[in-house]
């Protein structure tokens, strides 16, 4: 039977996107194997079409290492890539085959073994719209851009483009892919070439972001080949706030990404428990807190050809009159049937404030459910509290609605606070929410500042 074509159609790349033909920008979204020589019992059909239909992602990454009895040792282990191909076809989604080097640091050292492996996936799936090419997944130690990584790719370009004229091809940049400002600065020559970015949440944060805004700037497109929840080990933290800064950030610039790892290895990063089928049919009991992340906010952008929502805001918001908000959640679980914000508002400056001028906006996704509000505690008292649910019209980024706190009487004074505001927040059929995707959601057991309340 005639296989579907990808979800997208064929790609190319308009300035720093990933786009459809038409010039209409795409963000992917998926996984990858913790290698497929290791974890490859869960690179089959039926966990690629549990993964599309109940996480919804767009795109698969098939890490086929060169060394831990990968493809150098034993070249027969391409199949499992091909069976990924395959597969990836069959469900009209885009499938990354990646060679997935890092204990031998420089690409050249297996430059003729690569050549030799690309010239095969270029001649089997060049004109397969659904594949994606990474040609070099993370140099490291004494390797340069402009001296090691950029001739290597120059060379591999030339055997891939002789029988794959137009598919994306991902190159690796210094320092495990996070040099991307070197890239930038230097940049090959070709219509679709983009340039990988990882990182690991619980290691990297604001000055990787910094690089790769430099990137973008220059017009280099970025693609985040691999990423983790947890420190660079793959076993430390679940970090999910420095993931969700991440998410946000990613979602801003339109960035595809793939999550490491698709396994049930016992580590932090990996999504599934010891003991999940490979097959698919996952209840949620499975996912790690890793997982369970992940998948949620695969579900939260599953429409990703959709113009970018705004970041929520308000017309005056509470930081603009001199008002801080400190928030902690009451209840840390991110799949919940409730939402329990605790809130400290606090005057700065030297102005007191009318209460009745006063309002803060919780910003979550609904869903088009019905809300309740249930105000549990207030030292200021519940009663002085008022309060709306706003659905929008046109959703933002992580958010369809917004609740807004108000009062009414009193006043603020210079550096005097609400005290402490416990809220709870339900939907009317007591369905679960998944909060990782909603704007001014963090997991905090202490009170923090926060502008993402407004």
């Amino acid at each position: 039977t005639k296989t579907p074509p990808p979800k997208f159609g064929q790609f190319c790349i308009k300035g720093t996107h990933l786009c459809t033909r038409d010039g209409k920008p795409v963000q992917l979204l998926g996984f990858r194997p913790h290698g497929l020589q290791l974890y490859g019992d869960f690179v089959k059909k039926a966990s690629f079409k549990w993964l599309c239909d109940d996480w919804g992602i767009t795109v698969f990454r098939g890490a086929m290492y060169t060394a831990d009895g990968g493809y150098i040792e034993n070249p027969s282990e391409k199949k499992k890539e091909k069976e990924a191909v395959e597969a990836a076809k069959e469900l009209g989604i885009y499938v990354i085959i990646d060679w997935h080097f890092f204990k031998d640091g420089n690409p050249n050292q297996q430059k003729g073994k690569a050549k030799e492996f690309f010239k095969e996936m270029s001649s089997l799936y060049g004109n397969t719209p659904n594949v994606i090419l990474e040609i070099a997944n993370e140099p490291n130690g004494d390797v340069y851009w402009k001296r090691d990584i950029k001739p290597y790719a120059e060379e591999v370009f030339s055997v891939i483009r002789k029988k794959d004229p137009d598919n994306i091809i991902i190159v690796g940049t210094g320092t495990w892919s996070q040099d991307v400002l070197d890239a930038a600065e230097d940049q090959l020559k070709d219509a679709n070439v983009m340039y990988a970015l990882h990182f690991y949440a619980g290691t990297h944060g604001q000055s990787l972001r910094e690089k790769a805004n430099y990137a973008l700037r220059k017009g280099a497109p970025i693609f985040v080949s691999e990423w983790g929840t947890s420190d660079a080990s793959g076993n430390g933290g679940v970090f999910l706030d420095q993931s969700r800064e991440w998410l946000y950030y990613l979602d801003s610039k339109n960035i595809s990404w793939v999550y490491w790892n698709l396994s049930e290895k016992q580590e932090s990063s990996s999504a599934f428990k010891p003991g999940a089928s490979k097959t698919g049919g996952w209840p949620l009991t499975d996912f790690t807190a890793s997982g369970t992340f992940v998948r949620e906010n695969i579900l939260g952008n599953k429409d990703s050809t959709k113009e970018r929502p705004e970041t929520p805001a308000q017309e005056n918001p509470a930081q603009e009159n001199g008002i801080s908000v400190q928030y902690k959640a009451g209840d840390g679980g991110v799949y919940s049937n409730q939402i329990r914000p605790q809130l400290h508002i606090k005057k700065n400056g030297n102005a007191t404030v009318d209460f009745k001028d006063v309002t803060a906006r919780y910003w979550l996704n609904a869903k088009n459910k019905g809300q309740n509000f249930v105000c549990d505690y207030a030292q200021i008292g519940c009663g002085n509290l008022s309060h709306k649910f706003v659905s929008l019209q046109k959703p933002k980024q992580g958010a369809d609605t917004y609740l807004e706190l108000g009062f009414k009487t009193g006043t603020l004074s210079p550096g005097a606070s609400t005290g402490n505001i416990q809220l709870r927040l339900h939907k009317e059929d007591w369905r679960n929410y998944a909060q990782s995707g909603d704007y001014s959601f963090f997991q905090s057991n202490t009170f923090k500042t926060t502008k993402k309340i407004t």
